[in-house]
C-alpha cells in the first residue's frame, strides 16, 4: 500500500528525486547525494555548464543506497568552479537539477587612486575631490587555488556619505583580467562631504565574497544656486510635502490684530453728542404748538405726509449706517431718498405757505 501511495503522489505533484546537497567545493572528488530515487538503476544522463552549455559528462549510473537514496561522484578534475545543470533519469521520469561549484578568490592586486593598496588596507588620508576630479579604482582577482585570473560577475564600489546616503558605481571589465571604475564626481550623484568608499566583490561561483573598505573621500561641491521662484498654477498646491524629504518647517499663523478703539467712557460722550439734538428734533416735532396747521387740501395732506416719510426714512437710514450698513450702501439708499425728500419737501412746504398766506374772511 505504501508503494502505490507514493506512486499515486509523483503522479499527482511530479517525482519526489531531489538532490540534498547541491553546493559543493570545486577541484576536488565532488559526491552528490540524491533523496526519493524510485528506480532500481538511475542514471545521471548529463552534466552542463549552464553558461556555454558544454557536456562535462553523460551517463553516469547512481550507486542506490538505503531509504531511497542514491549518490555519485564526480571526478576532481572535471569539478571547475562553474554552474551546472544536471538531468537526471529515475525510470520513467526525469528532472533537471542545478548545481554550483566553489573556489576561492583572493585580490591579486588594487590600485587605489594611482596607489598600489594591499588587501584589507585603507588609504593613509582622506582624499580631497572637486567636480573636476575623478576617482578610479582597478583591481584584478585570482583564483586562490591555482592563482589564475578571474573576473567576477559583480563588483561594486560602494560610497557611503555621512548623512547616510549611499551610491554605488559598477566596476566594469578592464584588459580581460582586470575590473576597473573612473567616477567623475561632476558626472555622479555624489553628495558634498565625507564619503567612506567599500569595494563589494562577489559571484555566484565564489565561496567568499570580498567587502573591503578602501578609505574616505571628501568631496567638495560648490553650493547649488538659489531655486527660481515656481510660477503660480504650475504645481500641485501639495507639491512641496509630497516631494520633500525631510521635516517642513513649521507654520505659524499670525492674526490680525484688532483695531483700536477709544476708552468706553469717550465713545458715551461722543453718543450722547449726536443723540441730543436728534432728540431734542424729535421732541421739539412733536409739540402740537410748533406744528404748523397741516394744509386743508388732500394734495397739501399727501405732500406733507411723503415728506414726514422720507424724513423718517432717512433717520432710520442713519441707525443702520450706525449698527450694520457699511458706508457705500448707506450711500446708495441715500441717493434713493434725497431726491424723494427734496420734491416732496418743495411741494409740502408750497401747500403750507399758500395756506399761511391765504387771506382770511372779515367779520363785523
Amino acid at each position: 500500500m505504501q508503494r502505490v501511495a507514493g506512486v499515486l503522489a509523483i503522479a499527482l505533484l511530479g517525482t519526489a528525486l531531489e538532490l540534498t546537497n547541491p553546493v559543493h567545493p570545486a577541484r576536488e572528488a565532488v559526491t552528490f547525494v540524491f533523496t526519493g530515487v524510485e528506480d532500481a538503476s538511475p542514471v545521471v544522463k548529463s552534466i552542463q555548464d549552464a553558461v556555454t552549455l558544454a557536456t562535462v559528462a553523460a551517463d553516469i549510473p547512481l550507486e542506490r543506497q538505503s531509504n531511497n537514496e542514491a549518490v555519485f561522484t564526480l571526478d576532481g578534475a572535471l569539478a571547475i568552479p562553474g554552474l551546472y545543470k544536471l538531468l537526471v533519469q529515475d525510470g520513467k521520469t526525469s528532472k533537471v537539477f542545478h548545481a554550483t561549484l566553489t573556489t576561492s578568490v583572493s585580490l591579486s592586486s588594487a590600485v587605489v587612486q594611482g596607489i598600489n593598496l594591499p588587501f584589507g588596507s585603507t588609504l593613509s588620508s582622506v582624499v580631497n575631490l572637486t567636480p573636476r576630479d575623478t576617482f578610479s579604482v582597478e583591481v584584478e582577482l585570482q583564483d586562490a587555488s591555482t592563482l589564475t585570473p578571474v573576473v567576477a560577475h559583480h563588483a561594486v564600489l560602494r560610497f557611503a556619505h555621512e548623512s547616510s546616503v549611499d551610491a554605488t558605481i559598477v566596476l566594469e571589465p578592464y584588459q580581460a583580467t582586470a575590473m576597473r571604475a573612473v567616477v567623475s564626481v561632476a558626472s555622479r550623484d555624489l553628495l558634498s562631504g565625507l564619503h567612506t568608499v567599500s569595494l563589494v566583490v562577489g559571484d555566484i561561483h565564489f565561496h567568499n565574497a570580498l567587502a573591503w573598505e578602501l578609505g574616505q573621500i571628501n568631496v567638495e561641491l560648490p553650493p547649488p544656486p538659489p531655486a527660481s521662484p515656481t510660477p503660480l498654477y504650475t504645481t500641485p498646491l501639495l507639491h512641496t510635502s509630497d516631494t520633500t524629504l525631510q521635516a517642513l518647517p513649521e507654520i505659524t499663523h499670525i492674526m490680525r490684530p484688532p483695531p483700536m478703539t477709544p476708552p468706553p467712557a469717550i465713545s458715551i460722550v461722543f453718543t450722547a453728542l449726536v443723540g441730543v439734538p436728534l432728540v431734542a428734533f424729535v421732541g421739539g416735532s412733536l409739540r402740537a404748538s410748533s406744528l404748523p396747521k397741516l394744509p386743508s387740501s388732500v394734495a397739501g395732506i399727501v405732500w406733507s405726509v411723503a415728506f414726514l416719510v422720507s424724513l423718517l426714512s432717512v433717520l432710520a437710514l442713519f441707525g443702520l449706517y450706525w449698527l450694520q450698513l457699511d458706508m457705500f450702501t448707506a450711500l446708495g439708499y441715500l441717493g434713493v431718498l434725497g431726491p424723494v425728500i427734496v420734491v416732496t419737501g418743495q411741494y409740502a412746504l408750497a401747500h403750507v405757505a399758500a395756506r399761511t398766506t391765504s387771506p382770511r374772511p372779515k367779520t363785523d
